[in-house]
């Protein structure tokens, strides 16, 4: 590697110096390095620190980031051409045993100089670093061709700018933007990897479905990627009935939690504990494919037999929170005996908004019963109807999916049964 001379923004915080700048695809391959774990070494204190790249990760991102296109499975997929606001963080060490490079000034790591437009901006940024303060400057920034940038953060993305070098899908002109810690020592730079990875938030699912529908609705190319590529179908299918839900006012709205919402007994599930519950019914199978505002009108249609056969827990003095049949579990449950009851109403010939057939298919529901027990006198008795699905009665005991599986197997018992006296 040559030398690299790049302008950028030095920045002093609490003595410690950084740097933001960009680097160029070339620049970046030639200068940055990953000190990765090497499971041969076990817990050798000098072993590295970070995961092995991902290639799969690295060509997501590629097709994100590129500005060409590949083929794929048998298609030509265009990149994305998308933009790449958040920085490559790296750190340059202090100078180690054996380094054949001459420190700088500054107190900087061996390797690196900095230039700046005045005198008073040097003045600054010296007496930050001394004194253990702050300061900003703009200046410019010298690599040595054996300096060497480990890779904090951004290893994945700093892969596919490689992949997409040698794949000519990116010219050298590209910015990559690129965050630059000088003189840390491998114990805080290993520290900064850490907090880094740990304090970083994924956006809540909640949230994610939302964004993502929105994308969808104002882009059909964004909806196809995000399907195709992203494998968010499932979520963007699902998002988009609850989309059909809000318009038509449905009385569900009431119970979901909405992102950013306070938890209370007022709601009972969540947007996304909702959408994912309606993945069974994108797998029933269906004469035609219905669209989101059909989807709506079927479930408000099956939550009204529900609420005539269990009015307790519909009831507005009622706090939905304090009912499993309307929490994750029960909504699980019920989206799941809903996905088996299609069938039965399409061959019928009866409408799938029609609130009587499934009135008529869950005319059992009320028998499904536990067993409860009297703190005072210790007896057992039968807890059936409404009470059955009290949080911390019956149903409490059918918690995660095979708590789910058992639930919907005994409901489905009953279809069956109540079927028989049926005449289709």
């Amino acid at each position: 590697m040559t030398e690299i001379e790049r302008p950028a923004l030095v920045e002093v915080q609490r003595g410690n110096v950084m740097v933001s700048t960009t680097f160029t695809p070339s620049q970046l391959d030639a200068a940055t390095n990953v000190d990765a774990y090497d499971p041969e070494r076990g817990n050798d204190p000098d072993n590295g620190y970070q995961r092995r790249g991902s290639s799969t990760r690295m060509a997501q991102a590629a097709s994100f980031y590129g500005e060409g296109e590949e083929k794929r499975q048998g298609r030509i997929f265009e990149d994305r051409q998308g933009l790449m606001p958040n920085p490559i963080i790296a750190n340059v060490r202090p100078l180690e045993d054996g380094d054949e490079i001459e420190r700088t000034d500054l107190n900087l790591p061996p390797g690196v100089a900095i230039r700046f437009f005045s005198d008073s901006d040097r003045q600054d940024v010296a007496n930050a670093i001394e004194g253990g303060g702050s300061a900003t400057a703009a200046c410019t920034i010298t690599f040595h061709e054996k300096t060497v940038a480990w890779i904090v953060d951004g290893q994945h993305r700093s892969g596919a700018v490689r992949m997409l070098s040698e794949r000519g899908r990116l010219s050298d002109d590209f910015p990559v933007p690129f965050k630059l810690m000088l003189g840390f020592d491998r114990n805080e730079e290993i520290k900064q990897f850490y907090y880094i990875n740990r304090e970083a938030k994924s956006v809540p699912t909640d949230l994610t479905a939302d964004l993502l529908q929105r994308m969808a609705r104002q882009d059909s190319n964004e909806a196809e990627y995000l399907s195709e590529r992203k494998n968010k179908g499932s979520l963007l299918a699902g998002a988009a009935v609850y989309d059909a839900l809000v318009s038509k006012g449905s009385p569900w709205l009431t119970r979901i939690r909405k992102p950013n919402e306070k938890i209370s007994k007022d709601t009972s599930i969540a947007v996304s504990q909702f959408i994912g519950s309606l993945k069974p019914l994108q797998t029933a199978q269906m004469p035609r494919e219905l669209s989101p505002q059909e989807w709506a009108l079927i479930i408000d249609a099956f939550w009204e037999a529900i609420a005539r056969l269990l009015p307790t827990p519909f009831d507005p003095t009622e706090r939905p929170g304090d009912w499993v049949l309307l929490k994750a579990t029960g909504v699980n449950t019920m989206h799941r005996v809903l996905a088996d009851c299609l069938p039965i109403v399409i061959q019928r010939g009866a409408r799938l908004s029609d609130v009587q057939q499934y009135e008529q298919l869950l005319a059992d529901l009320p028998s499904l019963a536990g067993i409860g027990t009297d703190p005072e006198t210790g007896e057992n008795y039968q807890i059936d109807g409404a009470e059955f699905w009290r949080s911390a009665s019956s149903a409490s005991e059918y918690t995660g999916r095979y708590g789910v599986d058992r639930l919907v197997g005994k409901i489905r018992g009953l279809i069956a049964k109540t079927n028989s006296a049926i005449t289709i």
